[in-house]
């Protein structure tokens, strides 16, 4: 396969793409991304020994997305309608979503495990304007962000932002704890920042923090904290980087530059 490690130019370009019919429900792979599912209050995780037989492939781009579509039998044409169906997602947005929480103190982290560092608390992090995103390794959205918060990461991480990338599964949710799919996907894309695990996120801080509100729009959310703790910014999922020159991809642009807006205030702050 492809090396996919850099991910500089993520943006797929298909033919007339948005000009074709479009399926009308995304396959397993997308759904995970943007779909918020219902919350199951008995649900309880167990953690035996995760099943090695299952295999989990980590998504490094678009282009990616449709090649791994391509390898599981699908036609050219109805990947490409999946692809720009997702795509289409990221103008219409409600970016709203999420207002509720502006203002609120964050409530402790409650996660299974850490990687790149120990186990930190909000806490400890007072004094720090602190970027939390949830993400997954088999979102194309997420997969699409990881330039964006390793250079969000590079830029800011000696000038007082502290970034906590939070990793919750999506497909095989209710697999167990399994800490290596987490490292794969870690080093996939190269993330040098702490890691948290939110296995549990049904139950867990993503729960806390997020799914007890209205319907959000998806769970790969942005928060971002000021320096006492407090929420200031949401992000309400997707995906968000530089201008990559496309159309489909503006509001990604947009978002961007708003986030980074809000990380140099608070800091300034």
């Amino acid at each position: 396969m492809t090396n996919h490690t850099n991910n500089k130019n993520t943006m797929l370009k298909p033919k007339n793409v948005l000009s074709r019919i479009l399926v009308p429900l995304l396959i397993v792979v997308i759904i995970p991304c943007n779909a918020q599912e219902s919350t199951d209050k008995n649900h309880e995780i167990h953690h035996p020994k995760p099943d090695a037989s299952k295999k989990y492939v980590t998504v490094m781009s678009w282009e990616h997305q449709r090649e791994l579509y391509l390898e599981r039998g699908m036609s050219e044409e109805k990947a490409d309608s999946l692809i720009a169906k997702g795509l289409a997602f990221l103008s219409v947005m409600d970016r709203t979503a999420g207002d509720d929480r502006i203002g609120v103190e964050a409530t402790p982290f409650k996660f299974d495990g850490w990687l790149n560092s120990e186990p930190l608390t909000l806490e400890n992090l007072k004094g720090k304007v602190v970027l939390v995103r949830w993400f997954t390794d088999t979102c194309p959205y997420c997969a699409s962000s990881a330039p964006a918060l390793r250079e969000l990461y590079n830029e800011y991480s000696d000038k007082g932002l502290t970034i906590v990338g939070v990793y919750h599964p999506k497909a095989g949710r209710n697999d167990p704890l399994d800490v290596q799919r987490v490292k794969n996907v870690v080093d996939a894309r190269q993330f040098k920042f702490p890691i948290a695990i939110d296995w549990d996120w049904r139950n867990g801080t993503l729960k806390e923090w997020w799914l007890t509100g209205p319907d959000r729009p998806g769970t790969s959310v942005t928060f971002i904290l000021d320096k006492s703790g407090v929420i200031q910014f949401i992000h309400p999922g997707m995906e968000y980087h530089d201008d990559n020159g496309s159309e489909l991809h503006k509001m990604c642009a947009n978002d961007m530059g708003r986030i980074r807006a809000t990380i140099e205030r608070l800091i300034a702050e």
